[in-house]
């Protein structure tokens, strides 16, 4: 096998060893999941709702302090009893999300209107999509080489110098970590059924440990194919 090959599959060893070897985050995210899942299943609890905002703060933050200490070299677990400073990071991460959204959205919108009608116009907007879309992932890798300063996650002059570090290779490495990440983070809201039959209560709680357990996997996985890609090369 190429040595990319091996050190794709060596992080993916050490991101489950991480993510194993922080039993209670993943108890306590599991929790958290959970609360989410209940309350999104019952809106009508309106109480939920506020509950609802913070916990998903709470996961996004761990997650983005799992990628950012992997990325400073540290082995170290987010502290689940700081929620503050978890609850801020998420909004600061969930903030980032939104803005970039905001484009993201309407050049998804620009390729479909014009997909049958102008060609062009659809290939210009799927273009402007991908480099949207590739500026918000290593927009929030920057803020993390920035002591997760917000502003970073949108200095265009830094996103670019950080994107020319790589080669094609080792791009497409990082955008797959982060892309892997991003599938899981998807996962970690999970939906609990009405019916609660015997396949559904085994699914859900089969889900309810494994969510959390890929979620900080997936982000320390990140973490750990940016480092080393920046320690090999020359900022």
């Amino acid at each position: 096998a190429s040595i990319f090959m091996r050190l794709f599959v060596g992080n993916i060893g050490n991101a489950v060893k991480y993510a194993l070897s922080d039993r209670k985050g993943i108890i306590i995210i599991s929790a958290l999941m959970a609360i989410t899942s209940i309350a999104t299943a019952n809106q009508h609890l309106n109480s939920f709702w506020r509950m609802l905002a913070v916990t998903l703060l709470i996961v996004m933050g761990y997650g983005s302090y799992v990628s950012w200490y992997t990325l400073k070299g540290s082995d170290e677990h987010p502290k689940i009893n700081n929620l503050k400073k978890l609850i801020w990071e998420g909004f600061k991460k969930s903030a980032i999300t939104f803005i970039y959204s905001i484009p993201l959205t309407f050049f998804v919108h620009m390729a479909k209107v014009n997909m049958n009608s102008n060609i062009i116009i659809s290939l210009i907007g799927i273009i402007l999509f991908v480099l949207t879309y590739l500026c918000f992932i290593i927009g929030l890798l920057n803020r993390y080489l920035h002591k997760g300063k917000f502003i970073e996650a949108f200095s265009l002059r830094e996103i670019i110098n950080l994107a020319q570090l790589f080669d094609i290779k080792s791009f497409i490495r990082v955008i797959s970590a982060v892309i892997i990440s991003q599938v899981f983070a998807i996962t970690v809201v999970v939906g609990f059924s009405n019916g609660f039959d015997l396949i559904e209560l085994v699914k859900s709680i089969s889900t309810f440990f494994l969510a959390p357990f890929f979620y900080i996997a997936a982000k320390r996985f990140v973490g750990l194919n940016v480092r080393e890609l920046l320690n090999n090369t020359p900022i």
